[in-house]
């Protein structure tokens, strides 16, 4: 009877494997209730890369919502600032210091997992500084790091439907993600059931090309402009994505024009998810404009 005792007791332990190291207890600025259970560590990536996670356990059914894991783009930007200013439970309050709840989190209805990707992003790091890296490493080493998830740190979401999700930077690492997952379901079964991305980039010369036409068609800049543009970036006839460069123009005065229209396109508080729609999340509605910094090495 001891023997049967202690086998259902170890069962039972093995079926909420969730690490007690990592569970978070106390939030700084949380003040208020919380029904769900959160952690945060570091998932094992390549070989002497440790990728920071935040995982979010499901307010409504953790044991059969899904999990749903979560990539800011960039490439470089941390995916604390999916939790902490998009879709995780808590966000960062105007004052810097206090948290309020999100009544859009996504963990409402599913596990989320918010990974901080590739090494030196965020609190992520590699043991001997070695920030080099390219999109086939990082999606190994996102790859590495979910078996690390499912397999040590969170067994008993194994079976559970998974689904990988990202913006921005995160149209190459979702699908390439995902990639590999798919080919390595013989060795690590892991229940993928589908991705989405959010805004996302998969060429820069696309999107560099095809938001100058899109600025122009929504009104965000005037004739005088776009006639600019396409005297300088086009090449003569009606302009299309054939025979106009935004992106990489070798002529010196296209380059001007075009960073006359990104400075209304990216500087002026538009909610760059939502043309038509103020940004839920800020004071004054509008977007943050792009501030760009330069560190000398």
């Amino acid at each position: 009877m001891y023997a049967l005792v202690t086998v259902v007791a170890l069962l039972l332990v093995g079926s909420r494997a969730a690490p007690a190291a990592d569970e978070i207890k106390n939030l700084p600025g949380l003040n208020h209730d919380i029904s769900f259970k959160h952690y945060s560590g570091y998932l094992n990536g390549v070989e002497g890369k440790h990728l920071h996670y935040w995982f979010t356990e499901s307010s409504r059914d953790p044991v059969n919502d899904p999990v749903v894991l979560w990539m800011n783009g960039g490439p470089g930007c941390s995916s604390m600032e999916g939790l902490l200013a998009e879709l995780g439970p808590y966000l960062i309050n105007p004052d810097g210091k206090t948290l309020r709840k999100n009544k859009y989190a996504w963990n409402t209805m599913a596990n989320v997992l918010f990974l901080e990707a590739p090494a030196c992003v965020g609190l992520s790091y590699d043991d001997n500084d070695n920030c080099s890296t390219g999109d086939d490493e990082t999606s190994l080493g996102n790859y590495l790091a979910l078996q690390d998830f499912f397999k040590n740190k969170f067994p008993e979401y194994r079976n559970n439907s998974f689904f990988i999700t990202g913006e921005s930077y995160g149209g190459i690492y979702v699908p390439t993600l995902a990639v590999r997952v798919l080919k390595g379901q013989d060795q690590f079964p892991i229940n993928l059931q589908g991705y989405a991305i959010g805004n996302g980039l998969s060429s820069y010369e696309l999107n560099d090309d095809s938001i100058i036409f899109f600025a122009y068609y929504h009104g965000l800049f005037g004739d005088d402009l776009w006639t600019r543009l396409v005297e300088h970036c086009c090449t003569g006839g009606r302009p299309t994505r054939q025979t106009c460069n935004f992106s990489n123009s070798k002529w010196p005065m296209c380059s001007q024009v075009v960073q006359k229209a990104s400075d209304i396109i990216y500087n002026e508080g538009l909610n760059m998810y939502n043309l038509y729609d103020n940004c839920p999340h800020t004071t004054a509605g509008k977007f943050p404009a792009t501030k760009q910094t330069c560190q000398t090495f």
